[in-house]
């Protein structure tokens, strides 16, 4: 099934051996109407062009929902990027290319195929939907990312009666998701618009604190420009780089406090969440919390405690894969 689903799209991935065919991972369920993919792979292009269109063409709405890494995706001049916990909606016979381009170079995702008479989009609709990032946070995004991940992990286990049940659940959570983030963009005012906006952006921020942060990266993930992300901000009396430094330093706080990460280096810590420089790092950290992050580590220690683990136990370390940022906005000292 592999070769059906990438033959939807022109793929390269350049390998070691100077091949570019791509090599994934793949668990699958084909429901007729509706099959459901989970996909893993290394960094690669992709594109749905106009021949490939013509020459192969579903009629089919292609559900894109990230679970680790990320991707962009180019339609004509504009570029999004979806990123791990969000979902996108592409349309078979419109045309578009991107790539997968993770730094860290690893993407799970999982896709999901709907013939139009199953996932019944007005044009208008699927048009402004194309290629269009939507969170999935709380709530019904929350189910649908939940399901697809336990539908794939048990592929095995559903057979052929089980299908249109599996159809039925899979297509109207996608639809729900959908159909609010259309709801939310239209069903608000100016003002409430805007501060959802806002609420949807440091959600992606929070999500991405480890991760090299720019704010051309975070415009274009949000289809804003970079002026327009600062007046969003700025309407809350912050600028993006303060509220990002100060999400970073919170999660400094928490880990100098946290006891399992007694073993981990000071440095180390700021450097996982944006502060590759120590100096600046802890004169930041001291104008905030008013201690150095040695002082404030050892007053937060249990009494009696040290910050050297004691022989034969484990101290929490940032999973493999897991990126440390290396950038700060420009501009700004994070």
């Amino acid at each position: 099934m592999l070769d059906e689903i990438t033959g939807l799209w022109h793929v390269s991935a350049p390998q070691t051996d100077g091949t570019t065919r791509l090599r994934a991972g793949l668990r699958a369920l084909h429901l007729g109407d509706v099959w459901v993919a989970a996909l893993a792979c290394p960094r690669a292009g992709f594109a749905r062009t106009v021949r490939l269109i013509r020459r192969c063409d579903p009629q089919a709405f292609h559900v894109l929902h990230m679970r680790r890494g990320q991707a962009t995706f180019s339609v004509g001049r504009r570029h999004t990027r979806v990123g791990a916990g969000q979902l996108m909606l592409v349309d078979s016979s419109s045309p578009y290319s991107g790539r997968f381009d993770d730094p860290g170079g690893v993407h799970s995702f999982v896709i999901v195929q709907f013939s139009r008479a199953v996932l019944q989009l007005p044009p208008r609709t699927a048009q402004r939907l194309h290629t269009v990032p939507v969170p999935l946070g709380p709530g019904m995004g929350g189910a649908l990312s939940r399901w697809l991940a336990d539908i794939t992990g048990r592929a095995h286990e559903f057979t052929r009666a089980d299908g249109p049940f599996l159809t039925d659940v899979t297509t109207s959570l996608v639809a729900s998701v959908l159909r609010g983030a259309v709801d939310l963009a239209e069903g608000l005012d100016p003002h409430d618009r805007r501060r959802a906006l806002r609420t949807q952006i440091r959600q992606f921020i929070r999500q991405h604190l480890a991760d090299p942060l720019t704010p051309e990266g975070i415009a274009a993930a949000h289809q804003l420009s970079r002026r327009s992300l600062y007046t969003l901000f700025e309407e809350d009396g912050q600028t993006v780089a303060a509220w990002i430094r100060q999400e970073r330093l919170e999660r400094c706080r928490c880990d100098l406090a946290d006891p399992l990460l007694a073993g981990q280096p000071i440095h180390s810590i700021a450097a996982r969440w944006g502060f590759p420089d120590q100096a600046h790092f802890s004169r930041v950290f001291r104008s905030v919390y008013g201690a150095p992050p040695r002082d404030f580590r050892r007053r937060a220690a249990p009494h009696g405690s040290t910050t050297t683990p004691h022989p034969g136990t484990t101290t929490a370390v940032q999973p493999p894969g897991t990126l440390v940022a290396r950038g700060t906005v420009p501009g700004e000292r994070l």
